[in-house]
């Protein structure tokens, strides 16, 4: 009976979630983890990451598979931007912002752009949950983070980018200037957002 029932709730998950189930999941919602095993091979799940399951015709998402591998980090710079629909184009690596301590994997590997934020006031500030192009949850700095962390490393960012990015947040209807200079201010660039800020909007 016990496992009919958790195999329904695992059915309920796998639909929930449109094709793929988690470890994580599964542990939130007190069920063993051998009914997840039995539950993967009777559906032919097929293993995308450790703990992270799918149906072959999922539509994969590599943000949220990405994030789900490494719960740490957060999307920012490009990969927020494009999240945020600041930009146009999909970046070709992500771009990610991990605590002080947080490597699990070598930089030789190419798999991310990785920035770590040794403050944990400023890694956690702004974080936001926001969906990818496929409907899926990610976390990502939200629009106001992520201008400062433009601004803050304006010569280190492609010009074409900045600008647009810039440009792009000064339109939206629902940015938060309030909260701009706020965020500004604890990461200590605030005459320097204000400053950039102004010839942005002397422009429009």
């Amino acid at each position: 009976m016990q496992e009919n029932t958790n195999s329904s709730k695992l059915g309920d998950i796998l639909k929930k979630n449109g094709g793929y189930i988690t470890r994580r999941q599964v542990d939130q919602n007190g069920i063993q983890s051998w009914f997840l095993t039995d539950f993967v091979r009777k559906e032919n799940l097929e293993k995308l990451a450790a703990g992270f399951y799918a149906k072959p015709d999922w539509i994969a998402d590599d943000f949220l598979v990405f994030q789900y591998k490494y719960p740490k980090f957060i999307f920012s710079y490009e990969s927020a931007l494009y999240l945020l629909n600041l930009a146009d184009s999909l970046p070709q690596t992500f771009e990610v912002t991990g605590p002080k301590n947080y490597r699990p994997f070598s930089p030789k590997e190419n798999i991310a752009i990785i920035h770590t934020d040794y403050k944990k006031e400023t890694y956690e500030l702004g974080i936001a949950e926001v969906e990818t192009n496929l409907g899926n949850k990610v976390l990502a700095y939200n629009a106001e983070k992520t201008v400062c962390d433009l601004i803050r490393r304006s010569e280190k960012i492609d010009s074409e980018i900045y600008t647009k990015a810039l440009y792009n947040y000064s339109k939206l209807k629902n940015k938060n200037p309030s909260r701009l200079i706020e965020y500004a201010k604890i990461m200590g660039i605030q005459k320097k957002v204000y400053d950039t800020m102004m010839v942005v909007l002397n422009e429009l």
